[in-house]
């Protein structure tokens, strides 16, 4: 079952490393896109809230068979996210997907002194003589053609058609294909000071300043939700019995066609409709192809190994890797019948877009990731080089 949320109001999303404490620190940054838990947590919430619209939210927890399927605070149930992504409506109504651009594709001035994309690939005859900190295995990435100029990320999002000409096919991208950040989203800052509750007064030193998120009209998030259990495959949990019909899907967690639900810090309203996942016309969707010598990943990656994780379920490891900086990915854990609660364990994850090259044919067929695969953490595609 796939949902589309459309955001009313600017978002606000706290996930990074760094503090804001009153008093302490008086910028409060933004995280986006959001994390999956973010994503996870609000859409857990909107299902206990239409699951028995006669009770209230405590009795409706209380319900085993909810918990069983949704989870709990210390559990994840029956509930998984198979697929995580921005998305956009088009003219006709449908739902387009839009992806991080994978990192081994940069831009730069060629032959023609003509901007163009390059992509990174490893070369092993061009690196002979080169020695390097690398760990043993490991290649150097080269530009698949000369450059006059120096490279820059290609930066922004693909659509869907674009990711699959970027991970299977040396297709040029065209125009539309590419996203670019201020077509999606524009930043809002908002100033506001520390208030004395009991003599309603505002409390000196305690100015602050918050960066949020406003999305464009038309633009949100793309979640693919499924129902099924889970089974042990070596240290890595996947997926097994999946519910695949959406109907049933759909039945089974209550949720109506359309209606709202709050996302984010401060609890700002969104819009949410239940959507069909239409394959593209031509070669079918990101998911058709489990199989080649790539790994892109669509959403980021807590990895034991830092990079890599502790212990590959491919049968080959990779020979290169194309990632950016990691990303500092934590949270906060609020306490039941106040506002209290603690910070939750930060995490140095992968970032969503970094490429992995093989030598060999390997099989994506669950989520790269040693946390959170239950829901949307690691969400990984097979390419070609």
């Amino acid at each position: 079952m796939r949902l589309f949320l459309e955001p009313m109001e600017p978002l606000l999303f706290r996930r990074t490393g760094r503090s804001f404490d009153a008093g302490e620190s008086g910028f409060a940054d933004t995280f986006f896109p959001p994390t999956p838990e973010t994503l996870q947590g609000a859409i857990r919430a909107a299902i206990a809230t239409h699951w028995d619209r006669t009770k209230t939210l405590a009795e409706v927890f209380q319900q085993v068979e909810l918990v069983r399927l949704i989870g709990d605070r210390s559990s994840y149930g029956r509930f998984l996210i198979t697929g995580l992504a921005l998305g956009r409506l088009s003219n006709d109504g449908t739902i387009e997907r839009l992806f991080p651009t994978p990192a081994h594709l940069l831009t730069g001035k060629g032959q023609d002194n003509q901007q163009q994309l390059i992509r990174l690939q490893p070369d092993p005859a061009r690196a002979k003589g080169v020695f390097t900190d690398l760990p043993s295995g490991m290649q150097l990435l080269y530009p698949d053609r000369k450059v006059q100029s120096k490279l820059e990320p290609l930066g922004g999002w693909l659509t869907e058609r674009g990711l699959i000409k970027a991970l299977r096919t040396k297709e040029e991208l065209t125009k539309e294909e590419r996203v670019s950040n201020h077509k999606i989203f524009e930043y809002e800052s908002r100033l506001g000071i520390g208030m004395n509750n009991q003599t309603k007064t505002t409390r000196e030193g305690l100015l602050y300043q918050v960066r949020m998120v406003r999305m464009k009209p038309g633009y949100g998030f793309v979640i693919d939700i499924r129902v099924g259990q889970s089974s042990k495959v070596g240290t890595t949990t996947a997926y097994t019995e999946l519910l695949e019909d959406d109907d049933q899907t759909q039945k089974l967690l209550r949720l109506p066609d359309q209606g709202w639900i709050t996302l984010g810090g401060e609890r700002r309203a969104a819009r949410f409709e239940v959507s069909t996942a239409p394959g593209l016309s031509e070669q079918g969707p990101i998911e058709q192809a489990p199989k080649g010598n790539l790994m892109y990943l669509a959403t980021p990656a807590a990895l034991t190994g830092g990079w890599q994780p502790g212990q590959w379920t491919t049968p080959a490891q990779p020979v290169a890797a194309a990632i950016n900086r990691y990303q500092l990915i934590g949270g906060w854990s609020l306490r039941p019948g106040d506002s209290g609660g603690e910070n939750k364990s930060i995490r140095r994850c992968v970032p969503a877009g970094s490429v992995y090259f093989f030598d060999t044919s390997v099989t994506v067929t669950q989520p790269m990731t040693e946390y959170g695969w239950q829901i949307g953490y690691g969400i990984a595609y097979a390419g070609e080089r």
